[in-house]
């Protein structure tokens, strides 16, 4: 069993035994030191000490724990919808995996890329792929990469990326994405369990957004929305799911052609995924009706190197499988790689987007209404 599937079957509570009670013992200890770091952290940005604010409106994205919940699918809507009311966003990354994000770099300059995904790590390469009109910026230092974004980019908005503990820079619109298969991450912060920081966080939020909805039953579901009122109330709540794209193969998606909603495939695939929530994508493909035989789950943000892609091709073969199907975060670094390309079996990619279930009025209207602020 990988780390990461020990890690999360610890702090679940599903690995039994006193080993594992000790464990989590110790872990618990780690975690209360941790809280009490962020709690005091938060009470310092609290009181505005140490926050720029940029000369242009701010939007975060952000969740309140680790792993997946959508940020970039959802960071991308945001974008093409401020683009489509006529503005010229850029996002601001941290550029995580980056080759250097001590200084500010510019990834793309309204849609046009400008360094590889070495440079800027896959998150933000990947955003500046698919976003026709947007710059993206990545930099430890967010406000230093606002005054890149505004003076040099010609941006009148930015949007942050991963933005939610990141409070140096202030913000005008708190988007806080909860994940609901695991909301609250097992109620603990790290590393006892995945919260990044106490749940009282969470009262900083403007807006929730309720990710891969259709992943829960509904009782779930209600159960998740109640306990959001209790944390944080009256805050709005909007609901989503990640809606596949279609399927392309990894060179046309590399040609950023569009994906077809509509494509049959005969394959039998091995999906391969170096994401958070690995079951996550197994659902996406298995919902398009594919046939999945086997799964390669690496860890989030794997570095494949040719031996991954000798597995890949060996598990394959073993399995019987005809294809390969991978998300695009990891299509990012296969595609850099001549090894995949040399594969003598097909390798698919399959985009996601956002779609709202609940509340996508209410949604566009807080974007629109920071789009509209003057914070000269």
């Amino acid at each position: 069993m990988k780390g990461e599937q020990l890690f999360k079957k610890l702090v679940s509570g599903r690995a039994k035994g006193p080993l594992a009670d000790v464990a989590r013992g110790g872990l618990g200890l780690l975690s209360m030191v941790y809280a009490q770091g962020a709690t005091y952290r938060n009470q310092k940005f609290d009181k505005l000490q140490g926050v720029t604010r940029a000369t242009v409106p701010v939007i975060s994205v952000g969740n309140i724990t680790a792993g997946g919940t959508g940020k970039t699918p959802m960071v991308r809507y945001v974008c093409q919808y401020l683009e489509s009311l006529n503005m010229a966003p850029a996002v601001l990354s941290r550029g995580y995996r980056a080759e250097d994000n001590q200084d500010t770099i510019v990834v793309s300059r309204r849609g046009r890329l400008e360094v590889t995904p070495a440079v800027s790590g896959d998150e933000a390469w990947l955003l500046g792929k698919g976003l026709g009109h947007t710059s993206v910026v990545i930099g430890r230092e967010r406000a230093a990469s606002a005054k890149v974004a505004t003076a040099t980019l010609g941006s009148d908005i930015l949007v942050l990326d991963d933005g939610f503990q990141h409070r140096k820079l202030a913000r005008d619109l708190d988007i806080v994405l909860i994940d609901a298969a695991n909301p609250f991450g097992y109620d603990h912060v790290l590393p006892r369990g995945l919260l990044r920081e106490p749940l009282d966080g969470l009262r900083r939020a403007d807006l929730f957004v309720l990710t891969k909805t259709d992943q829960v039953p509904a009782d779930i579901l209600f159960g998740i929305k109640h306990r959001l009122g209790q944390l944080a109330p009256n805050i709005p709540i909007v609901e989503t799911i990640h809606k596949p794209l279609g399927m392309q193969t990894l060179d046309s998606w590399e040609r950023n052609e569009e994906a077809q909603a509509s494509l049959v495939v005969s394959h039998k695939f091995l999906t391969v995924s170096g994401i958070g929530r690995p079951e996550s994508f197994q659902h996406t493909v298995n919902s398009l009706g594919y046939e999945v035989i086997e799964s390669l789950d690496f860890g989030d943000h794997h570095e494949y190197t040719t031996d991954d892609v000798v597995k890949m091709w060996c598990t394959a073969f073993a399995k019987g499988a005809t294809a390969i199907v991978t998300t695009e975060k990891d299509a990012v670094k296969l595609s850099q790689m001549q090894a995949v390309h040399d594969l003598k079996i097909p390798v698919y990619v399959i985009p996601i987007g956002i779609e709202f279930i609940k509340g996508e009025e209410e949604f566009k209207a807080c974007i629109k209404g920071v789009g509209k602020k003057d914070t000269l």
